[in-house]
């Protein structure tokens, strides 16, 4: 495997997994931001890896593809909790948001998306979503060609 075809494949997956970390942080998901930030270290470190160990071609395409398949679960997951909102957000009657609220204060109080009676404007959290939404499939689609 040549050096440059290594180093841009770690270079995609790390630019990508930034982008994740800005969706993680908009939708205050500290599991994931852990997560990915867990994926970024073990690419990082894999160059010293390699450098100490001599690492054989195969074990450095396994490392790989397991950051990117790892990171592509994380951003499965971040994709559900989104569309879950977005759709909390679109829904017809105050009554339906209203027990969407509900839902998501017992379920992470940390993480809930108020309507405008608790703080944030429906009008400004809906547009971020859409465009977080649109993050991860750009995301998933470079992911998803990226590999060794």
């Amino acid at each position: 495997m040549s050096d440059s075809r290594l180093q841009d494949v770690k270079r995609t997956i790390l630019e990508n997994i930034e982008a994740l970390v800005s969706v993680a942080d908009h939708q205050r998901d500290k599991l994931a931001r852990k997560g990915l930030m867990a994926q970024a270290a073990a690419l990082n470190n894999l160059g010293e890896r390699i450098a100490l160990h001599h690492l054989p071609d195969a074990f450095v395409r396994s490392v790989i593809n397991d950051v990117r398949l790892d990171t592509l679960i994380i951003l499965s997951d971040l994709k559900v909790s989104c569309t879950f909102r977005k759709q909390e957000l679109a829904a017809p009657s105050e009554k339906l948001r209203a027990e969407a609220h509900q839902r998501r204060v017992l379920l992470d109080a940390d993480r809930q998306a108020t309507t405008s009676e608790g703080g944030i404007l429906h009008n400004q959290l809906f547009p971020q979503i859409a465009s977080d939404l649109g993050v991860l499939v750009n995301v998933e689609n470079a992911l998803r060609q990226c590999t060794l």
